[in-house]
């Protein structure tokens, strides 16, 4: 590992299979719309705990060696994936969502300890309050945003299942033409004994 290598670098939540089909057919329906935006390859959609941006490749070790002490008193536990929003307004919205209810205070737990690491690692992660959602598309201008918001509003009550949270992942980012590859740098399992 070459310890002047920049890689853009986050730890996230993986998802299951069955939600993400959920969430797939859910970007179906609201491709409709017409909207302008760049929806999120299925296989890619995850909630990120802590964005960490770019950093040296030689950070990743060290701090995956750090993430298992931050999350052994943290067992695992179940999130609801439900509803639907966006983040932005009704005339500009910029991020389409599905939503995580119950358990959030575990998931704020295991973000906080996860931060908490990054930090102790040397590394700056990114501060913005912690809103636990799953990015399903970002939108990139004004076209249609009406109907995209329409669509959304009609279906803001669906649920796509529950996930159970077993472990965190460390995760590489590169940015292609097609759109991020995701690479696992490290899967760290929650819990003493996991």
């Amino acid at each position: 590992m070459e310890d002047g290598k920049v890689i853009r670098a986050f730890i996230a939540v993986e998802i299951s299979a069955a939600v993400r089909a959920g969430l797939a057919k859910m970007q179906n329906v609201l491709r409709e719309a017409g909207a302008h935006a760049s929806w999120v390859k299925p296989e890619n959609i995850h909630c990120t705990l802590v964005f960490l941006g770019d950093i040296f490749e030689s950070a990743a070790g060290p701090l995956a060696e750090a993430l298992p002490a931050a999350v052994e008193n943290i067992g695992a536990f179940d999130v609801e994936i439900a509803g639907l929003g966006f983040f932005g307004t009704t005339r500009s919205p910029r991020i389409v969502w599905a939503g995580m209810a119950g358990n959030t205070g575990a998931l704020g737990e295991l973000q906080q300890k996860t931060c908490e690491a990054a930090e102790a690692s040397g590394l700056s992660p990114d501060k913005k309050p912690f809103k636990p959602h799953l990015t399903i598309a970002r939108v990139r201008s004004n076209r249609n945003a009406a109907e995209l918001v329409r669509a959304i509003e009609k279906n803001r009550e669906i649920t796509f299942g529950t996930i159970t949270v077993q472990r965190i992942v460390l995760m590489q980012s590169k940015l292609t033409a097609a759109g991020p590859e995701y690479t696992a740098i490290a899967s760290i399992p929650l819990g003493k004994g996991d």
